[in-house]
């Protein structure tokens, strides 16, 4: 670009199109994409042309509408040109960035691309539209995997357009998995199918060299979101193909069999994704790290983007060095070179592609993840799993050993965004029930919708829902509101990704909360907690279920409101709908008692002592077996039913500046802290009135007062 034309725009684009200058036209739409994605599908910077009465902040949604239909028409010329050739290299660029390609579509009248895979159609004698033969030719493959966008209505046979072109094949299996928000049936529907297919032909593939490797951890991660039990297979494919990688690429694990020399501590070096303080995974593991400093001596590794509150939790921290990923690994290992880990520990692992990588090398004798996002790794090289008791499912679902902690061992932090001054509002008789529902855009499926288009149906009150959607901003609302609608019509408002507090102020007037299934709902659940409110949630024997249980019976909450089926769902979301004395009574239980405060309450001391007896355990035998394991947890078990010397405490007291995003509003990277499923949940002290009647006070409002003093003093 020159410097009269910094920023990318439509009017470039539409300007090489009209030239047939097909090499800048496709550079300045990467550049485009490329914006859009930086952004996190915003279109600042981008230039294209507004009709004046687009020039309104009341209507940003038609504006971004606008832009979406003159970018899908420009696409539309570039592509339907036939001297269009589109390079391997060039290929590998749009696949990457296939995602904002979707949503400009489907943001736009014309939902996809099929218009222009059909301008591509060889077949003499087609049986419908989009009964679609092309040319066996790999332009033409390339052209057409570019185009065939999760909103496609066009089948394809991926086994044939293996046999023709595995590269280009593995490639657009990729890039349908990468989308944040892949809800509707042909969306959702696509990335099932490939989850299904694709495990045992991507390990086929020698290296990540000829596929889009830098999309390859929203493939790890957004699998998780589908339905099937075997969902997380393509993790230990994909961990196959980048062992590989590495290994070509000269990398060298540490030998740690030797003995460690004489320290004061043992060393735990912790590799990060996210830890600042208005991020999750530092709300929820924060606590047990600073605890775990009386046992290791701990390095923090991550990024610049880890604030003063998230590096305090550290003896030392290091901003990972690096121009590439491996480059950044090879810091990595150095730091353990130099400081000879006992303990290599991730607390979350699939939101970046360093964690992924790592976790297919060897750096220390014990590495463990825990569950910042919760499911399992499919990683040889991964060692043991960190979680609550009461958070467990099946270990049938981990491919790891579990290090089962206390179900209070975990204790989060309040986020720093909470308002210190929370008013309830308790209607005791509405007209309408305000049904809110927290989640971001990847939670979202066509299972849980059907679900609440049933609780609309069936309900003998009247009921409106308020989908407060996280990540769900720029040119992707117009979509996904579009999406709500066509489930629920008017009968629901669909609000996009906000500041925090506008987040919980769009709860806040509801009645009752959904959480959404089957992937779970922490962080939605703490800001319902924080509310006064209280929802139904689904279990089941995935972590990532089975959490959303977990907290539900913390909470205190009747069983009736944790359902194991949809249909148990549908017919608790019905009776908590439908019965307002024992909905507010429920939520008097949850504002009475505290419900916020025990979730923040807990011994975070545990994880530290049983991290410690591991590395011990290591340095006398040089291995820890399954039964040592067992023996400790048992041993930390009983150590937990000591009083606890102190209660979760902010490591730090620094104040991140205000931002978009904790909870279910949380940063792409960041999808709302997940959810864990199936197995015995720890028995509750305290169990909410299922049959209660509603209080006798006429006040509608309660105020929490300085709640977040009051928790952050303690």
């Amino acid at each position: 670009m020159s410097e009269q034309n910094p920023n990318p725009g439509l009017p470039r684009l539409q300007q090489y199109i009209a030239a047939k200058d097909h090499e800048n036209a496709c550079g300045e739409l990467l550049r485009i994409l490329h914006t859009i994605d930086r952004q996190f599908g915003n279109i600042t910077g981008i230039e294209f042309d507004t009709p004046e009465q687009l020039h309104n902040p009341n209507l940003d949604q038609d504006r971004h509408i606008s832009f979406c239909t003159q970018a899908a028409q420009a696409i539309t010329q570039l592509f339907t040109d036939p001297d269009l050739t589109v390079s391997p290299e060039g290929a590998q660029h749009f696949l990457a960035m296939q995602r904002w390609l979707n949503m400009i579509f489907a943001a736009s009248p014309y939902i996809n691309a099929d218009h222009i895979l059909q301008t591509y159609n060889r077949n003499p004698e087609p049986q419908h539209p989009l009964d679609i033969h092309i040319d066996n030719t790999r332009a033409a493959l390339i052209k057409f995997a570019i185009l065939y966008l999760p909103e496609s209505n066009v089948s394809i046979n991926l086994d044939a357009l293996w046999a023709l072109d595995p590269d280009i094949c593995a490639s657009l299996c990729f890039a349908l998995q990468s989308p944040r928000f892949l809800g509707t049936p042909a969306a959702f529907g696509k990335r099932h199918a490939v989850l299904q297919w694709l495990p045992e032909k991507l390990a086929q593939l020698p290296d990540l060299s000829n596929v889009p490797a830098t999309i390859a951890h929203d493939v790890y991660m957004h699998c998780s979101y589908d339905i099937d039990a075997n969902k997380h297979a393509v993790k230990k494919s994909l961990n196959q193909v980048i062992r590989r990688h590495l290994l070509g690429l000269d990398w060298q694990d540490r030998d740690v069999s030797q003995p460690l020399p004489p320290q004061d501590k043992p060393v735990m070096v912790v590799v990060l994704e996210h830890f600042h303080a208005s991020h999750s995974i530092y709300r929820t593991h924060s606590t047990s790290l600073a605890a775990a400093r009386e046992h290791f001596h701990i390095i923090g590794i991550g990024s610049d983007s880890v604030d003063e509150a998230g590096r305090a939790v550290f003896d030392e921290y290091y901003v990972a060095q690096g121009d590439t990923i491996i480059e950044r690994m090879q810091n990595v290992r150095l730091i353990c070179e130099e400081n000879h880990p006992t303990v290599l520990y991730m607390p979350s692992i699939g939101m970046d592609l360093l964690t992924i990588f790592l976790s297919n090398t060897r750096l220390a004798p014990i590495q463990a993840v825990a569950l910042g996002h919760p499911a399992t790794t499919h990683s040889e090289f991964i060692d043991y799993v960190v979680v609550e008791d009461d958070y467990v499912g099946s270990e049938d679902r981990f491919s790891e050993t579990l290090l089962r902690l206390p179900k209070d061992a975990l204790p989060y932090v309040p986020s720093v965004h909470m308002p210190e001054d929370i008013e309830f509002f308790l209607n005791e008789s509405p007209d309408v029930v305000h049904i809110g529902v927290a989640a971001t855009t990847m939670k979202l499926n066509p299972y849980f919708m059907e679900a609440c288009q049933a609780i609309r149906d069936r309900a003998k009150v009247k009921v409106h829902f308020h989908f407060a959607v996280g990540q769900s901003g720029g040119i992707t609302h117009p979509h996904v509101a579009r999406f709500i609608r066509s489930y629920l019509g008017d009968d629901a408002t669909a609000y996009p990704h906000r500041p925090y507090r506008q987040y919980l102020s769009v709860l806040q007037h509801c009645n009752m909360l959904l959480n959404p299934f089957p992937f779970g709902n922490t962080n939605g659940i703490i800001d319902m907690a924080a509310l006064g409110l209280v929802g139904v949630c689904k279990t089941g024997t995935e972590v990532h279920e089975h959490i959303d249980e977990g907290l539900f019976k913390r909470l205190g909450l009747p069983d009736w409101l944790i359902a194991r089926t949809a249909d148990e769902y549908v017919d608790s979301a019905l009776r908590l709908v439908e019965n307002h004395q024992e909905r507010i009574a429920l939520r008097m239980h949850i504002i009475e008692n505290d419900g916020l405060q025990t979730l923040f309450d807990g011994d975070p001391r545990p994880f530290g002592r049983m991290m410690a007896q591991l590395a011990q355990q290591w340095r006398e035998h040089g291995t820890v077996g399954k039964a040592a394991v067992a023996a400790l947890q048992h041993a930390t078990a009983d150590d937990n039913q000591a009083p606890a010397e102190a209660t979760a405490q902010t490591p730090s007291e620094a104040e991140a500046p205000a931002s978009v995003g904790d909870a279910a509003q949380a940063e792409e990277a960041t999808p709302a802290m997940p959810e864990q499923a199936d197995a015995p949940a720890a028995e509750n002290t305290q169990t909410a009135p299922t049959d209660a009647p509603a209080p006798k006070a006429k006040a509608h409002t309660k105020k929490r007062g300085n709640s977040k003093n009051r928790r952050r003093k303690r």
